[in-house]
């Protein structure tokens, strides 16, 4: 295994023995939606619990990944925070509303690394990476699009109603929904 893919394995191992409902999103996630994964160095974990549960979570995760007071009022304020474990960042995204509980119900369990571990379906992972609407994000999105991976007009019910009908990340996807896939 690579060092990246030890230190996955090791946080769905701690989170599990913590009791801490999780999945992992981001390029992890998207690696198993597209017909061509792209490279990452960072960790992203969506929690299915809220703010107030960071000690606990903080206290599962491996002893490396390193966590201060000021990572727990980050995620009061914030919903989210980057950790690190040595120099591989490790984003957490606390559950701070309905999408979140809903996201809980659409994981799968894939064959990694010698085990299976939880990732966040397509669907809620177009909703998430419409979120942080980055270049890299969109792309992602398209990848994801072309292989008919999630469910665009659920994704786009989602931004609708959680960001409002006229707000940009809404008309860009539904902008990419109307482009035919690329052979």
């Amino acid at each position: 295994m690579t060092e990246l893919a030890d230190k996955i394995v090791a946080i769905d191992a701690a989170l599990d023995a913590g009791d801490v409902p999780h999945a992992f999103g981001g390029a992890l996630a998207l690696a198993f939606h597209t017909a061509e994964p792209r490279g990452t160095r960072d960790i992203d974990v969506n929690l299915f619990c809220g703010p107030d549960d960071a000690a606990t979570t903080f206290a599962a995760l491996p002893p490396k990944v390193v966590s201060s007071p000021k990572d727990a009022r980050a995620v009061a304020r914030d919903g989210q925070v980057r950790l690190f474990w040595d120099d591989t960042p490790v984003d957490l995204f606390f559950s701070t509303g309905a999408f979140h509980d809903h996201v809980a119900t659409g994981t799968r369990r894939v064959p990694f690394a010698g085990t299976t571990i939880p990732i966040l379906g397509a669907t809620d992972l177009v909703v998430f990476k419409a979120f942080f609407d980055r270049t890299k994000d969109w792309a992602d999105i398209e990848a994801m699009l072309e292989v008919g991976a999630p469910d665009a007009h659920e994704a786009l019910g989602w931004l609708v109603e959680l960001l409002g009908p006229t707000d940009h990340r809404v008309d860009r996807l539904r902008a990419l929904m109307r482009t035919p896939p690329t052979p």
